[in-house]
């Protein structure tokens, strides 16, 4: 028997922001906070299967502020890069086999039997979500991986 386990946090995500306001010219910066939330608030609670379609706390986040003298222009969002982590995973893939001797048809002749189960648990492990605060998908995880 032989098996291999896979426990791993997901990995870190920037909440962006496609911004063509942005005085500088950069058309995509990161969000900006809304001053609401707290760092443990920015993805909602609960298992991941029951924020497919709103990973985030959308309300934890806002446009950037208006800096420009023409009341459009907008400076950089103030939201950290890799604030908060993408789904975690947890795999386990199973391996039996048995090797029986056989003394034929020549000597040292030998069969073997092998079962190997790939995600053992049956657990689905999800993609990041759409990260662009702008996107009309924001949160959303639309893939399995």
């Amino acid at each position: 028997m032989a098996a291999i386990v896979i426990i791993q946090s997901g990995s870190a995500l920037t909440i962006a922001e496609t911004n063509s306001t942005n005085v500088f010219g950069i058309s995509e910066d990161r969000a900006q906070l809304s001053g609401t939330c707290s760092k443990n608030q920015l993805v909602r609670s609960g298992a991941v299967e029951s924020k497919l379609s709103g990973y985030f706390n959308a309300s934890c986040f806002t446009t950037p502020p208006i800096t420009g003298a023409d009341g459009i222009g907008t400076a950089f969002g103030n939201s950290g890069t890799g604030i908060v982590n993408g789904p975690g995973q947890a795999n386990l893939d199973l391996s039996f086999l048995k090797t029986m001797v056989l003394n034929w048809p020549v000597e040292k002749c030998s069969f073997q039997v092998r079962a190997e189960f790939y995600n053992a648990l049956n657990h689905p492990q999800f993609a990041n979500p759409d990260a662009n605060f702008t996107s009309p998908t924001f949160g959303v995880i639309s893939a399995r991986l």
